[in-house]
């Protein structure tokens, strides 16, 4: 019996610690998808086990009362969670022909990867000014949309920008995007996973217009943006 129950205690310890290892190790989506199969799993061993010892009529009862707690509980937390702002690490992305742009909702930073020309792959941060302004020329002709972006990106970073470039003035203001926005991107823009509840898209749009609005030295084709984000959100 105690050679029994050694082994098993060793077995035991084994596996906590792979598991353990597996857990500092695997990248956080497969820990997401680990910890689904896990509770599936525990959930389908509960239920046979209350079905074999006849209790699942009365588990089943009680499930049936707490339900409305639950659903209570859940509306709870979600309307305190919109309160505490947007989860750390959240971004929101918006693409042109020429971007992807991305804007930190922590620390408000913004960023972006460039898509195409002699400099794609490149970071807007890793280029001097000089290159933002000639990227910026060529995008005015070929591409106004990812001009206007550019230029939001180029007021957040470089506000003096305009004074100093050779054109003198601001181009013209060129179209929000070039047809309706998809709830993908909308999704994207206000930085919210798909499914996200009405409460959440108002919250994310209202903490990123404080941000994005030409008022608060935003831009005025984020903002924009997080116009039409909203209303594709919320239109149905």
């Amino acid at each position: 019996m105690f050679l029994f129950n050694f082994l098993i205690g060793a077995a035991l310890l084994l596996v906590t610690w792979l598991v353990l290892r597996w857990f500092a190790q695997a990248k956080p989506g497969h820990i997401v998808l680990a910890i689904k199969w896990a509770l599936g799993l525990a959930v389908g061993a509960v239920a046979i086990w209350l079905t074999a010892t006849g209790r699942l009529a009365n588990a089943v009862m009680v499930a049936t009362m707490l339900a409305p707690l639950f659903v209570r509980w859940k509306g709870l937390w979600t309307r305190l969670s919109n309160t505490r702002g947007p989860k750390p690490g959240n971004t929101s992305d918006v693409e042109s022909a020429w971007f992807r742009m991305s804007l930190d909702h922590d620390t408000g930073a913004m960023d972006g990867v460039i898509l195409k020309g002699a400099h794609r792959g490149r970071r807007l941060s890793e280029l001097a000014a000089a290159d933002l302004l000639a990227i910026l020329a060529d995008a005015r002709i070929e591409d106004p949309e990812s001009a206007a972006l550019l230029e939001a990106y180029l007021d957040r970073v470089q506000p003096a920008w305009r004074s100093e470039s050779d054109a003198g003035h601001e181009a013209p203001p060129a179209a929000a995007s070039s047809g309706a926005m998809s709830r993908d991107e909308a999704y994207r823009v206000l930085g919210l996973e798909p499914g996200a509840s009405e409460d959440q898209v108002r919250g994310a749009y209202r903490r990123l217009m404080k941000k994005m609005h030409p008022d608060q030295g935003g831009s005025s084709y984020l903002a924009t943006k997080l116009n039409e984000a909203k209303n594709a959100l919320l239109s149905n």
